[in-house]
C-alpha cells in the first residue's frame, strides 16, 4: 500500500499518460506498417513518418513526467527531457548513451517498507517478461550525496512494428508529497504515543523507536536531571547489538558539560545543530581519544541533527537523530520537522514531571492524614487498607483512625466530600477533632456532635460522613457503642451467623447545628469481627452496576474471620467485579476480638491490661 501517493491524482495522471503514449506509438507503428505493406520507397516512407515522429517527440519532450522505453535487455531505447533531468543527465541523448546499470549503481533503492529493491521488482522488467506490473513506490538514496527521493513508477507493454515487446514507463518524483505524508503520519503516531503514558522515559523510548528506521537510523533522547546534567533516557536502532554498543559507549565516554557544541551546547543555547554531512576531518577535530574516534567511525555517521526540547522557554532535553546505514543526508526541512517533534516531546515530559510531583505531594499528604500504623490493642487484632481510586493525583478524603483511651479505644472511619487541598485540610480537622473530643467524652454520639459544631461554624460548607465506635473490655469480650453520621454501617461477622450491618443510621456532619445522633450498644465475643468501610467499596463500578452492599455481604460470608484475610477477600471480590476506572477512594478497617482483656493492679496504683484467650 502506498497511502495517499498511490491512490491520488498522481496515479490517475500516470495511467492516462501511459495510455496516450502507447496509443501514439501504436499509431506511428500503424502508419509504418501500412506504408511498408504498400512497398513504397524508403524515402517516401521516411518522409511520411516524419510528421508523426516529430509530433510524438514534441508531445513527450514537453511532458513534466519522466517517460522512458526499455527493451527486454533493460536497455533504454527512448527517454524524454524530463527523464534526463530526473536521472541526472543534461539531455536524453546523454542518458541513452550511459552504460547499462550506471543509473542504478548511483542509488540505494528500497521498497516503501524498507526491503531492498531487486531488478525483478521493477515494473518495466515484469512487463518485458510478460508479467503484469502494479505501480511501484520506491525510496532511493544517492550513495554520494545522501539525497533521498521517492519515485512512483508505472509501466505498460508496447509492441514495436517488428513485434518486439518493450515497456513504456512513467516515472514521477513524489518526494515532497510522500515525505509530507510520512511526517504527518508519524506526528499522529507520536502524538498518540506521547499521550499514552505518564512514564515519560518509557514514552520517549517508544517515540525513539518510532523514528527508526523510517526517519533516522539512530535516535537518542537526553533529558535534564535535578543536577542539570543530561541523562540519556532513550536510544533506538533496528539492531539490538548496536543499541547495547551505544549504551556502553555513552557510559565509557560521557559528553563533556563544558563543550561548546554537541548536546550540552544545544542545551545551553536552545539552538539546534544540523550537520548535513559528517566528514572524517570533523570527527578528528572533535575527538582526541584514538579509541573513541575509531568507535565513532564504526557507527558510520552520515548526517546528524541535535534538536533542543523546549517548553515554556526552557530547554529540558535534546533529541538526537543520526543517519548512517541509509546514507541519507538531513536537510532544513528535516530539521523543521524534528523541531516540531521535539517540542511535543518536551511538553509530554514536562506534563509527566508535573504530574509525578503532584502525585508524590498528594501521596505524602494522604499518608500524613492516615495513621502510620495501627496500635497494638490487647485482646484485639486490627487490620486496615487504603486504595486511591482516582488517577488525577488529588488527595482523597477517606480516612480511618484507632485512638487509644484511658478505657478502651475509639475506632473511626470517615469520608470527606471532594478532593484536593481543601478536602485534605477538612480530613485533618476531622481526624484530630475526633481524637481530642474522645479524650474528654468517649461517647460516640458526643464525639460526632462536637465535630459537627466545629463544621457548621466554618465559613465554607464542610460536609463529611463518619462512623464512630467506642470499644471497652468486658467480662465476655468487649462492649461496643456505635454511631453513624451518614456513613455506611459496619458489618459484623460472627461464627454461625450470616454477616450483617449494625448500628443506627444518622445525618451526615456539617448540615445543621441542632442535629443529634443515636448510639447502638453491642456485646462482642472472641472471634467476632467488625469491618468498617467507606462508600468507595460499594460504589465500585462494573458497567452500569455498582458492587453494592449485597455483594459485600456475600463476599464476607465466605471470608475468614481474621481481619487481614477478610479485607483481602473483599479486595479480590472487587477486582473480579470491577470494569472501568474506580473514581473514589476505598478505605477499610477490620477489628477482631481475639481474647478477653481485663485489668490487673501492679501494686504501684496503675492498671495495665492483660489478655486471656478463650
Amino acid at each position: 500500500m502506498h497511502g495517499g501517493i498511490r491512490g491520488g491524482g498522481s496515479q490517475d495522471r500516470a495511467n492516462t499518460l501511459v495510455a496516450l503514449l502507447v496509443g501514439a506509438v501504436a499509431a506511428a507503428a500503424g502508419v509504418a506498417s501500412r506504408r511498408v505493406a504498400r512497398q513504397r520507397r524508403r524515402a517516401q516512407l521516411d518522409g511520411g513518418l516524419t510528421p508523426t515522429r516529430e509530433q510524438l517527440h514534441s508531445m513527450l519532450a514537453n511532458l513534466s513526467e519522466a517517460v522512458t522505453v526499455t527493451d527486454r535487455e533493460r536497455r533504454m531505447r527512448y527517454a524524454n527531457q524530463a527523464a534526463a533531468d530526473l536521472l541526472g543527465c543534461a539531455t536524453p541523448e546523454e542518458l541513452l548513451q550511459l552504460p547499462l546499470g550506471t543509473i542504478a549503481a548511483q542509488w540505494d533503492s528500497t521498497h516503501e517498507d524498507g526491503r531492498p529493491m531487486v531488478a525483478e521488482d521493477v515494473p518495466s522488467y515484469k512487463i518485458v517478461n510478460g508479467q503484469s506490473a502494479e505501480p511501484m513506490l520506491t525510496r532511493i538514496v544517492h550513495r554520494e550525496t545522501g539525497e533521498q527521493r521517492w519515485r512512483l513508477v508505472k509501466a505498460a507493454p508496447l509492441r514495436s512494428p517488428n513485434g518486439e515487446l518493450m515497456a513504456v514507463s512513467v516515472i514521477e518524483d513524489v518526494t515532497e508529497a510522500k515525505e509530507a505524508e510520512l511526517r504527518q503520519r508519524f506526528l499522529a503516531q507520536a502524538g498518540a504515543t506521547l499521550s499514552s503514558s505518564l512514564d515519560y522515559e518509557e514514552t520517549l523510548q517508544r517515540v525513539a523507536q518510532l523514528l527508526v528506521p523510517g526517519l533516522a537510523d539512530w535516535c537518542a533522547v537526553d533529558v535534564v536531571d535535578a543536577n542539570l546534567r543530561l541523562n540519556q533516557v532513550a536510544i533506538a536502532h533496528v539492531d539490538p547489538d548496536k543499541v547495547a554498543f551505544a549504551r556502553e559507549f555513552r557510559n565509557r565516554y560521557p559528553p563533556d558539560p563544558n563543550d561548546d557544541s554537541g548536546i550540552y551546547g544545544v542545551l545551553r543555547t536552545g539552538r539546534p545543530e544540523l550537520y548535513p554531512e559528517v566528514p572524517d576531518e570533523l570527527l578528528e577535530q572533535s575527538i582526541r581519544d584514538p579509541e573513541q574516534l575509531e568507535s565513532i567511525r564504526a557507527i558510520g555517521m552520515r548526517s546528524v541533527m541535535l534538536i533542543p526540547m523546549v517548553v515554556a522557554g526552557h530547554t529540558i532535553g535534546v533529541l538526537t537523530m543520526v543517519s548512517a546505514e541509509s546514507r541519507r543526508s538531513f536537510d532544513e526541512d528535516d530539521l523543521v520537522f524534528a523541531g516540531d517533534l521535539a517540542r511535543r516531546a518536551a511538553t509530554a515530559v514536562e506534563n509527566a514531571r508535573l504530574y509525578t510531583e503532584r502525585a508524590q505531594a498528594a501521596l505524602t499528604l494522604q499518608e500524613s492524614l492516615l495513621p502510620a500504623r495501627l496500635p497494638a490493642m490487647p485482646g484485639w487484632q486490627l487490620a486496615s487498607s487504603y486504595a486511591a481510586g482516582d488517577t488525577t493525583a488529588e488527595v482523597g478524603g477517606d480516612f480511618f483512625d484507632v485512638v487509644e483511651l484511658d478505657e478502651g479505644f475509639l475506632a473511626v472511619v470517615g469520608d470527606v466530600t471532594g478532593k484536593g487541598v481543601q478536602a485534605a485540610a477538612l480530613t485533618a480537622l476531622a481526624r484530630y477533632t475526633l481524637a481530642t473530643a474522645a479524650r474528654f467524652d468517649p461517647s460516640p454520639a458526643a464525639v460526632v456532635s462536637l465535630l459537627n459544631d466545629v463544621l457548621v461554624h466554618r465559613p465554607d460548607i464542610s460536609l463529611l460522613t463518619v462512623v464512630c465506635a467506642h470499644v471497652v473490655p468486658s467480662a465476655s469480650g468487649a462492649r461496643l457503642r456505635l454511631t453513624s453520621a451518614g456513613h455506611p454501617l459496619p458489618v459484623l461477622a460472627r461464627a454461625g451467623h450470616a454477616p450483617t450491618t449494625v448500628g443506627p443510621p444518622g445525618l451526615l456532619l456539617g448540615m445543621t447545628g441542632g442535629a443529634r445522633w443515636e448510639e447502638t450498644e453491642i456485646e462482642l465475643a472472641p472471634g467476632d469481627t467488625l469491618l468498617f468501610y467507606t462508600d468507595g467499596v460499594t460504589d465500585t463500578p462494573s458497567g452500569g452496576e455498582r458492587f453494592g452492599e449485597e455483594r459485600l455481604l456475600a463476599a464476607l460470608t465466605a471470608a475468614p474471620a481474621d481481619p487481614q484475610e477478610m479485607i483481602a477477600a473483599v479486595q479480590r471480590a472487587l477486582r473480579e467485579f470491577q470494569v472501568g476506572d474506580v473514581v473514589d477512594d476505598r478505605a477499610m478497617l477490620g477489628l477482631q476480638v481475639v481474647g478477653v482483656a481485663t485489668a490487673r493492679n501492679d501494686g504501684a496504683g496503675s492498671h495495665h491490661p492483660r489478655v486471656s484467650v478463650s
